[in-house]
């Protein structure tokens, strides 16, 4: 159980980088994780309330240099050891324009379980390519049950290269503390490769990953990722394909 808690936070890790080209207002976003004995497919889509521009800087982070107002839905799907599992989340972004300042919430549900989970956060941008964020989660009577921190900043290299650099710290209120580093390298503006590494107690046990995307054309983009996870002994590698449509 253990393991799969390692692949399928891993795969929503992997879900929160999304992919641009045109300036739009919806995303629409499927992906496909197999490991060896667990598949993961989800749908998701986002809606923004103003249009997302991309001429600020690499395509992938446009809705992190204008971000914007949104509302977004995901449907995942879990297969593992002949059985399944459906689950479903929705949430909501409200950026304060002109201040730096955003809000978040969200709420999931997984079938077969009674109770939802919430989350409230928010974040601010100390400058147009940096950012601190904060996240709270909740069980169904809003009991308590952890938090996260984290931070993002984009370089500008010169020349249409960028380089991103995030970290996540997360503090749950039962269980071992864990981190998330990774970092993203923009050959230009289209087309990148990158490295996450998550571990919790010991540094040596973790998830490593690497991934890389490109925008074929002004509406379509792929993804893949490649990830080695390894917990008290017990390895597995993972593989990730995704898609996306923005207009």
């Amino acid at each position: 159980m253990k393991k799969m808690t390692y692949v399928a936070s891993l795969f929503a890790f992997g879900l929160i980088s999304g992919v641009a080209h045109a300036d739009f207002n919806t995303e629409l976003n499927a992906s496909v994780l197999k490991a060896d004995d667990l598949k993961i497919y989800a749908l998701g889509g986002s809606y923004y309330f103003d249009r997302v521009h991309t001429n600020k800087g690499p395509l992938a982070e446009a809705t992190f240099l204008d971000k914007q107002s949104s509302v977004d839905a995901v449907f995942t799907r879990f297969d593992f050891d002949n059985d399944n599992l459906n689950a479903w989340a929705l949430a909501g972004t409200y950026v304060v324009q002109g201040t730096g300042l955003y809000l978040n919430a969200s709420v999931a549900h997984l079938n077969g379980y009674s109770e939802d989970a919430y989350s409230f956060g928010g974040g601010y941008y100390l400058s147009r390519d940096l950012a601190v964020f904060i996240n709270t989660e909740y069980d169904e009577d809003l009991n308590y049950q952890g938090m996260s921190l984290g931070s993002k900043k984009l370089f500008n290299l010169g020349s249409e290269r960028y380089v991103s650099l995030e970290g996540v710290y997360n503090n749950p209120d039962k269980g071992e503390d864990s981190f998330a580093i990774s970092s993203d390298f923009y050959l230009n503006r289209a087309f990148s490769v990158g490295l996450g590494y998550e571990w919790a107690d010991k540094f040596s046990d973790g998830i490593t990953s690497m991934r890389s995307q490109w925008f074929i054309n002004k509406q379509f983009a792929v993804s893949g990722e490649v990830s080695y996870a390894d917990y008290e002994g017990d390895s597995e590698t993972s593989y990730m394909l995704g898609g996306t449509m923005r207009f």
